[in-house]
């Protein structure tokens, strides 16, 4: 049998401010719904049972993710002592554990369980840990471990929070086995530099965006709008963004509540300012390309309303 342990508690220093002390890096929706956490989760179906699945979060977070990952979840920890008292439950049977942070991404993930699956298989065998490494960058903080090793470790680390945990995990000696990922489109989201190239391109259900510049003082997007199409009508908490209008023909609605909206339309060359909670909608009446720069806030979005049926 086989358990995981997923780290989620980066705070997200690196990327204010997108993140925030509410709003730390796993729990960030890059490109879709479901956040790094929940995607971190999923791709390992079929390699580690949902209900042997740990999550290390914040102590302040750990009510947010109990309630956005349901009681499939195995437990949640936030201290290398309460993880070890998690690990405590498993059954001898248990011959590997993995554990890798929630800051990845991964595009081929029949590819990547495959790989997961023979390195806690090698962990389970020999006895000793595995690092998976991706040429170009390093280790990648994914190991596998055998499950009686890691109960050790962490029973040295005491109740130090979760810095403690990776505290003994790097330190860690003995045998080491690498094993690459090379191949599955892996990406570690936790810098500008790798989200601008996650979101260099998003298809979405009313054309696509592409990202075309990213930090954390602003971000600039060029959108296209197929004809009849729209977008949800939104607001942001904190994203203030301008639009310009290159081609085609636009109708805007936008005001301070869904009741209050006035219409615009937008020819080529026509911009706009949209500060944050103001509620709007763009809807393209020809095929439209829409010039963006904004807040580097991109999954400050809440909808009102959505012809695609996004939440």
């Amino acid at each position: 049998m086989r358990c995981a342990v997923i780290l989620a508690d980066d705070p997200g220093e690196r990327l204010r401010p997108m993140t925030d002390d509410d709003t730390p890096t796993a729990f960030l929706a890059l490109g879709g719904r479901r956040t790094l956490l929940e995607r971190s989760i999923s791709r390992l179906a079929d390699c580690v049972p949902v209900d042997r699945v740990w999550v290390v979060v914040a102590p302040k977070h750990l009510a947010r993710a109990r309630a956005a990952l349901g009681p499939a979840v195995g437990g949640t920890a936030d201290a290398a002592d309460a993880l070890s008292g998690a690990l405590a439950q498993i059954t001898p049977a248990v011959g590997a554990v993995l554990v890798q942070p929630a800051t990845h991404v991964v595009e081929d993930e029949v590819g990547f369980r495959a790989r997961i699956s023979a390195g806690l298989d090698v962990a389970s065998s020999r006895g000793g840990r595995v690092s998976f490494t991706v040429q170009g960058h390093g280790a990648t903080g994914i190991e596998a471990w055998p499950a009686a090793l890691l109960r050790a470790r962490l029973s040295c680390a005491g109740a130090g929070g979760p810095e403690s945990i990776r505290g003994v995990l790097s330190a860690t000696e003995g045998e080491l086995t690498a094993m690459p990922l090379d191949g599955v489109g892996w990406l570690d989201v936790s810098d500008w530099k790798a989200i601008r190239r996650l979101l260099d391109r998003v298809e979405k259900p009313w054309g696509y965006e592409r990202l075309w510049a990213l930090n954390r003082h602003y971000a600039g997007k060029i959108l296209f709008i197929r004809a009849g199409e729209s977008l949800s009508l939104q607001y942001h908490e904190r994203k203030d963004e301008t639009i310009r209008l290159l081609s085609g023909r636009m109708r805007l609605r936008a005001g301070p509540s869904a009741e209050a909206l006035e219409t615009v339309i937008l020819e080529p060359g026509t911009s706009y300012e949209i500060p944050s909670r103001l509620v709007h909608r763009m809807e393209a009446l020809e095929d439209c390309t829409v010039l963006e720069v904004s807040t580097p806030h991109l999954t400050d979005v809440v909808r009102l309303e959505d012809r695609y049926g996004r939440s």
